[in-house]
């Protein structure tokens, strides 16, 4: 490299001197072309001037120094041909030695990295490809790419320091496979140069011996640091059995002031008598290993002191048990009181070890599976048990025996925590929890899911039901919760509000009901419909005050004229229900009620005033007919034909058949008017049969009809009653018997008195009533279908059932033992009698 610099001078300095030529050969001819050739013929015709003569000296001086330097280049183009000759020798030369060294470069066993300045280096050479080097120039230049990260780090600080500062280096990194590569990094003039060479024999050697010192004092430096930040004392003696290293635990729990004095001091963490034991065991097995006491900070603590013999002497350490034993003592105790506390739970726990024994179980577990304490105090294992279990048809025979054990095993070794649920043939659930232990074994939970089950049963049958009472209830139902959130509705509710299912599905805010509803609420306008609005739903669904969450209920009319009912009910946990019925229909109902009450009651007051116009109108007209017909059967009015007696006798009977009926009617509207007072007295039961049986004597003596009365069991003479009303009751129930006995028949008036009641029975011989006509026999103007002698107004019957229900009794119509019909009337006699007059 060299010999090319100086060619490329030599031909630098030839290329010059020939410039210089060429410029004074163009000078020279450059002023003989200053001079016009008619001027110097004409100097050479005539006298030269001055000017003349100075020009051509200046040109004569001029081709003197032209031809000087013609000489001198001649002169120098010859040497300078010697020189081109001399330098191309060289050049040829230089290119020699170049191949030469490149093929030394080229050749395998070294890679050289030139740089040249901030461009990219040029590389040169190739590494045997068994050291796993990239061959590519940029794969070997990142040598994070190839090396350790350590070793990658190192060279490349190196190599950036030697190309700034100029730094030579050598490093050594070991591969893979063991072999040494040699990185050597130096100047050469503006050159900086890196060097890849793997070493072979005993440089590699002698390199692999120091990388391995390296690692061992890096090894050493590092466990003599954690040695050193080590809380366990820890010890080195020499053969002599004497101190040669401590740690900084060591020192601290000797109260030395460090490991030097320690060392120079020979402070003992340990008795003589316990290093005598030591150094004892150690000489004849080579290691002791046991708990020793030392005293510590003034308190003595146990330490489970391990100590080793080796080449250099003996190295030991003491770990400080104190608060493990502490804790296993602790722990001890806390398995014992957590036993007691796991033998009161209900829930069954037994505890296997790694072999699956026995080790622990509380009562709950050996109730559950009806297991005797002596077997189980016999540890067996987990596969005997099942084995027993099975024999016994405890265990499920939906799947073989085998699997069941494969799946307990397999919970023994598992990591995590396993689940299971067991179906017992007598019906129970189990629900089988594992939970595997750090020292080895699991932990068996088995809880009994069966009640568990039947009550979620029950309550998702109970959900489900209500869910399907809530969609078929006639009332929209919605549910808020505390946030004021829909949490559930029925299909009237999205139906009344013309909510869409999509807007619901969101479980949106009460505030957003009112925008989102199909119909809003109007003012109220009509009678009973309070003045609500949405904010009253919200103000109740959101109240925060629980004292101000009462129940309440209104009604409101809705944009498209239906009437609806509400009500708000306030539930647990700060949820409300509001509830929604259309009351349209009912409203429509109640006012047209309401129409038709007025008309009844203006029916009532007309019927009333027809009351007392008929009571007024006929009733002294009648009288006076009658007056007048027995005026006309007194003898002061004179004697009467026979025909005329026979038309007084008619006159007779139609009027005491027409006051009867007047006197009937007007009784049952004084009743429906609610008008009628009981004139309450004690009634002699004697005294009113016999004035009723005497009313219509003559009647059944005419139809050859026979009367039994029997009050012997009337209990006694009197009762509480209306004298009048009840011998017009009796007189009806024995006019209608003797219209409607045969002749020759019997009709039979009986009183008893039983269980607070005065009865009085009236039976009768005739045809008898059918069953499906029994309840219309009370309705007013209806008469028996059978018929009798005697068509009345058909008021008989309601009127003692009216009047009987006024004394607070009752009547009962049956059939008689031998045919034809018993009516009762049963009258109320306490033995502490009440005004009725008040009810």
């Amino acid at each position: 490299m060299v010999r090319s610099s100086r060619a490329r001078d030599c031909a630098r300095r030839l290329c010059a001197g020939t410039s210089s030529l060429a410029s004074a050969a163009g000078a020279a001819g450059a002023l003989l072309l200053v001079t016009p050739p008619q001027a110097l013929a004409q100097g050479m015709a005539a006298p030269m001037a001055p000017e003349t003569i100075l020009n051509l000296a200046l040109v004569g001086l001029t081709l003197g120094a032209a031809m000087l330097a013609a000489v001198w280049l001649i002169r120098q183009q010859a040497a300078t041909a010697e020189d081109n000759k001399r330098l191309r020798a060289d050049l040829a030369d230089a290119l020699n030695e170049t191949e030469r060294r490149g093929s030394l470069l080229s050749d395998e066993g070294q890679r050289l990295v030139i740089f040249t300045g901030a461009g990219a280096p040029d590389i040169v050479g190739s590494l045997p490809k068994d050291l796993g080097c990239p061959a590519d120039a940029a794969g070997f230049l990142a040598f994070s790419g190839w090396m350790e990260p350590g070793e990658a780090g190192e060279v490349e600080r190196a190599v950036a320091q030697l190309r700034t500062r100029a730094e030579p280096f050598r490093l050594e990194i070991e591969r893979p496979d063991g072999r040494v590569l040699e990185i050597a990094g130096r100047t050469v003039g503006a050159l900086a140069t890196v060097r890849f060479t793997p070493l072979v024999g005993v440089r590699e050697e002698l390199a692999a011996l120091r990388l391995e010192q390296d690692r061992a004092n890096g090894m050493i430096e590092t466990m003599q640091a954690l040695f050193d930040a080590a809380p366990m004392p820890m010890w080195l003696r020499d053969e002599g059995k004497r101190l040669v290293w401590v740690n900084t635990a060591y020192a601290r729990s000797v109260d030395a002031p460090g490991v030097t004095s320690a060392v120079d001091r020979q402070i003992e963490f340990l008795n003589e008598q316990d290093r005598a034991l030591i150094a004892a065991q150690t000489a004849r097995t080579g290691r002791f290993a046991d708990k020793l006491s030392a005293v510590v900070e003034a308190d003595r603590r146990n330490f489970h002191v391990v100590d080793a013999a080796g080449p250099f002497g003996s190295a030991g350490l003491a770990v400080d048990i104190s608060e493990t034993e502490a804790v296993r003592l602790e722990l001890k105790e806390t398995v014992r009181s957590q036993s007691e506390t796991l033998d009161h739970l209900t829930t069954a726990i037994a505890r296997f070890d790694e072999k699956t024994q026995l080790t622990y179980n509380n009562a709950a577990f050996a109730k559950l599976f009806d297991l005797a304490t002596t077997y189980l105090d016999t540890a067996p294992d987990h596969i005997e048990i099942l084995d027993q279990l099975r024999s016994r048809g405890i265990l499920p025979d939906d799947r073989p025996l085998r699997d069941i054990k494969a799946e307990i095993l397999a919970a023994h070794r598992a990591t995590q925590p396993t689940d299971a649920i067991w179906h017992l043939t007598d019906g129970r659930t189990l629900r089988v929890f594992t939970s595997p232990e750090p020292q080895g074994g699991a932990t068996w939970v088995f809880e009994d899911l069966t009640e568990k089950l039947q009550l979620e049963s029950r309550l998702n049958a109970l959900v489900r039901l209500q869910g399907e009472t809530l969609d078929f209830l006639r009332e929209g139902v919605a549910v808020f919760g505390q946030d004021g959130r829909l949490r559930l509705s029925n299909p009237i509710f999205s139906e009344l509000w013309g909510l869409s299912d999509e807007f619901l599905a969101a479980k949106p805010h009460i505030r957003a009901f009112g925008a989102t509803a199909g119909v809003s609420i109007r003012p109220a306008g009509i009678e009973g419909v309070s003045d609500t609005t949405w904010s009253t739903f919200i103000q109740a669904v959101t109240a925060f005050d629980e004292s101000s969450r009462e129940a309440s209920s209104g009604e409101f009319e809705l944009s498209n004229g239906r009437v609806h009912a509400y009500g708000i009910v306030p539930l647990p946990n700060g949820q409300t229900m509001l509830t929604f019925t259309d009351i349209s229909d009912a409203r429509a109902a109640e006012r047209m009620l309401r129409e038709r009450n007025e008309a009844l009651e203006n029916a009532d007051r007309l019927k009333s005033d027809f009351v007392q116009h008929v009571n007024y109108e006929l009733r002294s007209p009648l009288t006076n007919i009658i007056g007048f017909s027995a005026l006309l059967r007194s003898p002061e009015t004179g004697p009467l034909t026979e025909r005329q007696s026979e038309y007084l006798d008619y006159i007779g009977t139609s009027t005491s058949s027409l006051l009867t009926i007047v006197n009937d009617i007007l009784d049952l509207a004084t009743v429906d008017a609610g008008i009628m007072d009981l004139d309450l007295s004690d009634v002699d039961i004697a005294g009113t049969v016999e004035h009723a049986a005497d009313a219509v004597r003559d009647r059944l003596r005419a139809n050859e009809i026979r009367l039994e009365v029997d009050i012997a069991a009337a209990g006694g003479s009197t009762f509480r009653a209306d004298g009048h009303r009840v011998t017009q009751i009796l007189f009806n129930l024995l006019s209608n018997a003797a219209n409607f006995a045969p002749a020759g028949s019997t009709v039979r008036l009986r009183v008893a008195r039983r269980n607070g009641e005065v009865a009085f029975s009236v039976a009768d011989e005739g045809p008898g009533i059918a069953q499906a006509d029994v309840a219309r026999l009370f309705e007013r103007f209806e008469a028996n279908p059978a018929g009798g002698r005697q068509s009345g107004a058909g008021l008989g019957l309601s009127i003692v059932k009216s009047f009987v229900e006024l004394h607070g009794g009752r009547v009962e119509i049956g059939a008689g033992p031998s045919g034809g019909t018993v009516v009762t009337c049963r009258f109320p006699a306490p033995s502490e009698e009440k005004d009725l007059a008040a009810e």
